[in-house]
């Protein structure tokens, strides 16, 4: 199943699991995101249309006593965004989108 993630609100919490799997909202700038690659520590996403300039995947990596989300690289429209962690990669992830580099 590909789980898509896309916001354009630059203040989106981390942790927000209603996020996890869902498509585009109609408000949503960035679009065109798929996982491309994972491994036991690592996902990437890439992202090909939309609005925002840049975008990060935040993956969701575990450990024996702890789970949280673990932001990627930032990258630039029609990029690669690549999450790494020393913990194991969940399967879940989402992708925020930005105008700026600082943005997100």
């Amino acid at each position: 199943m590909t789980k898509k993630i896309l916001s354009s609100v630059a203040g989106i919490a981390l942790g927000a699991t209603a996020l996890i799997g869902v498509t585009a909202s109609p408000a949503a700038a960035i679009s065109g995101c798929s996982k491309t690659a994972s491994t036991d520590h690592s996902v990437s996403v890439k992202c090909t249309s939309g609005l925002e300039t840049y975008f990060r995947v935040y993956g969701y990596f575990c450990s024996t006593s702890s789970c949280s989300y673990i932001p990627g690289g930032l990258a630039p429209k029609g990029g690669t965004s690549k999450a790494s962690s020393g913990a194991y990669y969940s399967g879940k992830w989402y992708v925020k989108g930005c105008y700026v580099t600082d943005g997100c």
